[in-house]
């Protein structure tokens, strides 16, 4: 009975059992009562069962041998490991170029949830599936096996972290991904900076908001662009012609 606790292989952890692993080892439990709570969701075992394994010498060696098998199968996590096209049903293409300004912008609201307590719909923003809307293809994700879905989320948010670097500065842009696109600091454009900036790109293009939202980021992030130096070319274009009636 001792030896049917078994710690499952990454093939086998699934995102929904690490995002629950992940929110224990965040708490503010005692460090003791996050490994039994940590081992119960790997071995599928209740905490009682765990405590019962404790009461025998046989039981203790066999604890301590799980724990130590906690211990390396997370540190496999540090390892980095290669990004997948396709992960089951879902494929994933990591070519900035191909992004869309509201791939763009579900990503940058979902990263600041937490690349792991969100990585289920931000994968959900990353790929694509014909048959599922956003939240079918989340839904479905929660049960893939995790590492798979870890890489190729964090290879592109690392992408992006480089396609962000080359705006730094469009619109209070910042180099890392999770500081998200802000006009101004102000609660307006913390909750609607982004509909507020899609609509300039949509009037620039002539195309409705809808559309604005299937652009190339690329694209959306140039016409944003264009237009922050024009506004600074007519401020300061206008501000001359003020001070020279002044003046006069």
């Amino acid at each position: 009975m001792i030896f049917t606790f078994r710690i499952p292989k990454w093939s086998k952890i699934s995102v929904e059992m690490y995002q629950y692993i992940n929110d224990i080892n965040q708490s503010d439990m005692t460090n003791i009562d996050k490994l039994l709570q940590t081992v119960s969701v790997l071995t599928g075992k209740t905490v009682k069962q765990l405590d019962i394994l404790g009461q025998s010498k046989r039981g203790v060696a066999r604890f301590n041998q799980l724990t130590i098998e906690v211990k390396k199968r997370f540190e496999e996590l540090l390892k980095s490991g290669n990004p997948m096209s396709k992960v089951k049903k879902f494929k994933f293409d990591f070519n900035i170029e191909q992004l869309k300004f509201g791939q763009y912008i579900e990503i940058q609201h979902f990263v600041k949830q937490g690349q792991i307590e969100a990585i289920h719909l931000l994968a959900a923003s990353m790929c694509e599936n014909e048959d599922m809307n956003h939240q079918q293809r989340a839904e479905h994700i929660l049960q893939l096996p995790f590492l798979p879905v870890f890489w190729n989320v964090a290879h592109m948010i690392e992408k992006l972290n480089k396609f962000n670097h080359e705006y730094k500065g469009l619109l209070g842009i910042d180099d890392e991904v999770d500081e998200e696109l802000k006009p101004e600091q102000s609660k307006f454009n913390e909750r609607y900076g982004w509909i507020y900036s899609a609509k300039k790109v949509a009037d620039f293009e002539g195309v409705s908001l809808e559309a604005a939202f299937d652009l190339p980021v690329r694209q959306a992030f140039n016409d944003l662009a264009y237009l922050k130096e024009l506004s600074n070319y007519e401020y300061e274009l206008n501000k001359k012609q003020l001070g020279g009636i002044i003046n006069h």
